[in-house]
């Protein structure tokens, strides 16, 4: 018989309460608690890097470095604004749906 952990995975089992308007806080929390368990939150207060691409004297590990680093930060910067979208009430949803930087939600 296998053993079965008592933590589950927090964006499968722990659903948090959608935002309303009402205590702001607490959601906040929640919902950072979220993010930082799937390590994704840290696009909310780290910017985009931006390395130079065409930038001359670079070598090509330097170049794919930088882009490995900008998709990874794109990559869990979408996934981010899926979640706390997702934690929102419907009216709230429609207001911010247009929004694509973490950071701005």
């Amino acid at each position: 018989m296998a053993r079965t952990s008592p933590y589950k995975e927090p964006s499968l089992h722990g659903k948090i309460e959608k935002f309303d308007g009402e205590q702001f806080c607490r959601w906040q929390k929640k919902m950072r608690f979220l993010l930082t368990t799937l390590k994704v939150g840290y696009v909310i207060s780290t910017p985009c890097p931006e390395g130079n691409l065409e930038e001359e004297g670079v070598d090509n590990e330097e170049l794919k470095k930088r882009l490995r680093k900008m998709k990874k930060w794109e990559n869990d910067n979408y996934l981010c604004v899926g979640h706390i979208l997702n934690g929102l009430s419907n009216t709230l949803f429609d207001i911010y749906e247009m929004y694509a930087n973490a950071s701005e939600l």
